[in-house]
């Protein structure tokens, strides 16, 4: 690979890093944690109770933020010398009242954490060891015990009905859009209109790994979506290549990848953002 192709994919990537955190900040679907949490394996014994996701934070960083006075057995403030950090309360996981054995977080869920459940009928916090989050959106059981011990683990399904849900509706997004961009990248460099098929054959193959073989590795969110996108550049470009070198180069493969997958990142992004404004 030349210099100046393998240029283009730092540049990539580093769009994919910054520019989602200031194009998309308050934009579309939001993650979300329900976990599930019994007591010694029955049963919880209240309808309502509380809980909290709590995540590490630096002496510093946790003087930053307001206190929830609402249930103050759960303003957890536990130091964790291993780590040199507090267990506190994260205040951005909305969500936390409790019912019928069911937890809902959302918004900002932290993606390193420990619950803590507070149940009023026996007067008792539980604490629960550190989990990770991958997915965007999550689903855990958290087991509670009479000796007050707590673990937590994770329950999500590799094929959840709303990551289906959500697939469907994007996976049309990106093919219309990496469709309209390839269309026009192709007149412009006056390349043949039958590469368009291979174009579409790409994104069948790759798509559904970005969607659910990339979240199965156990990364920091930010990290799986770097990764996933420039294996799909990677992917995408090198198929459209393989199977067309009389027709187009390396190059030109490479730039057209890039641009679809830009496109379909912040312009496919942005639309299925305003679809889950409006719920559809």
């Amino acid at each position: 690979m030349s210099k100046k192709p393998f240029s283009f994919l730092i540049i990539f990537g580093a769009l994919v890093v910054f520019l989602p955190k200031g194009a998309s900040a308050d934009l579309g679907p939001k993650p979300s944690v329900d976990i599930d949490v019994v007591y010694n394996q029955q049963s919880i014994p209240d309808t309502n109770f509380s809980a909290r996701m709590l995540w590490c934070l630096s002496q510093d960083q946790k003087q930053v933020g307001m206190e929830d006075k609402t249930i103050p057995q759960l303003e957890i403030n536990e130091y964790d010398s291993p780590k040199n950090c507090y267990w506190v309360p994260a205040r951005l996981a909305g969500g936390g009242q409790c019912s019928n054995g069911s937890c809902h977080f959302g918004y900002m869920p932290p993606s390193e954490f420990k619950l803590a459940v507070f149940i009023p009928s026996i007067d008792k916090v539980f604490i629960t060891n550190e989990i990770s989050r991958t997915n965007f959106n999550s689903r855990y059981k958290a087991e509670l015990f009479s000796d007050g011990s707590a673990k937590i683990s994770e329950t999500t399904p590799v094929l959840s009905s709303d990551k289906v849900s959500s697939f469907a509706k994007a996976f049309p997004i990106t093919i219309i859009l990496e469709l309209l961009v390839s269309l026009i990248f192709l007149s412009v460099r006056k390349l043949p209109k039958k590469i368009l098929a291979y174009i579409l054959l790409a994104n069948i193959i790759s798509l559904p790994i970005v969607w659910f073989l990339f979240p199965l590795v156990k990364l920091p969110i930010l990290a799986i979506i770097v990764v996933s996108e420039i294996f799909a550049v990677l992917f995408e470009t090198y198929f459209v290549y393989l199977l067309n070198k009389q027709i187009i180069s390396f190059k030109q493969s490479l730039t057209l990848n890039i641009l679809n997958n830009l496109t379909s990142l912040f312009v496919g992004g942005f639309i299925f953002g305003l679809l889950g404004i409006f719920g559809l």
